[in-house]
Order: C-alpha cells, then structure tokens, then sequence
C-alpha cells in the first residue's frame, strides 16, 4: 500500500448480490479511509438515497445478473439527482459476463473494472481519482481502464 497516502473520507455504495464480497470489498474500504454502505441489489441502493442518504459513488460486484444490475443504474442517478462514478467489480472466473454488458457501458470514458479480490493499491488509485473529479457534471477525471486477467 502506498504510504503516502492520506485518505480522504467518501461515502461508497457497495452493491453486490454476494455477501462475502461485499464483506471483503468494505473491509478494503475502511482500511483505506473510505465508509460503505453494503446492498444485495440496486433497488435497495435506490431505497436508501430517497430515504436521504448520500453516496460519492458506486462499486457494482458484476455476476451472472450483471446486465439486469447494471440496467438500475440510471434509477440510482435519478434517485441521487446526479450521475455517480461507478467502479465494477468482477471475480477472474466471471470475466466472460463483462463482455455480455452493452456496449455503451464498455464504451463510456469513465467504465473502471478491478478483478476481486480488490486489490487496495488499485483502490487507491481509484479512490484518487474521485479526488480530480469535475463536479460540475459529476464525471471524474483520471478513472479509466484497468487491465484484468486471471
């Protein structure tokens, strides 16, 4: 881990429909300086910002309902009133479902994949970038891709 650096306090929605994941990935989080908030699906994302809470941005565990998760994604926006950044998480063995996703979300500037489990210096990384971020549009600059493989 770079020790350097100073971590900065985000708020991150974890949503993944599996539950040791998700564990894994806010436990990361933490140690890192960032607070999650864990939820099996998207609509409970949804739930909770209409109830008032506030996210910097998403992390997306992609499985086998990847298409159908990723497809909530603009009920998040309009519930948040704003785009959030997204960073995808995928396990080694369910690439192949990455490349089932539409292809506008391959194709947009800011789609962040990281294979699982996270490792932190790519987190960091990430967790940078939400630091140049443009908060006029709620775009970041700096996130791009990761290369991923077994």
């Amino acid at each position: 881990m770079n020790a350097s650096w100073i971590p900065r306090e985000y708020r991150i929605a974890l949503v993944d429909s599996d539950a040791l994941q998700r564990i894994c990935t806010s436990n990361s989080l933490s140690v890192l300086g960032a607070d999650s908030a864990p939820f099996g699906r998207m609509s409970e994302l949804v739930a909770a910002i209409r109830a008032g809470h506030q996210f910097d941005a998403v992390i997306i565990g992609i499985h086998a309902d990847a298409a159908k998760t990723i497809s909530k994604l603009s009920d998040v926006e309009d519930a948040a009133g704003r785009p959030l950044p997204v960073l995808y998480v995928a396990h080694h063995t369910e690439l192949q479902i990455v490349h089932r996703l539409p292809a506008q979300v391959l194709a947009q500037e800011s789609f962040r994949l990281l294979p699982s489990p996270v490792d932190e210096d790519a987190l960091i990384e990430w967790l940078d970038a939400l630091d140049r971020r443009d908060g006029r549009d709620g775009r970041h600059a700096g996130i791009g891709f990761l290369r991923v493989g077994p």
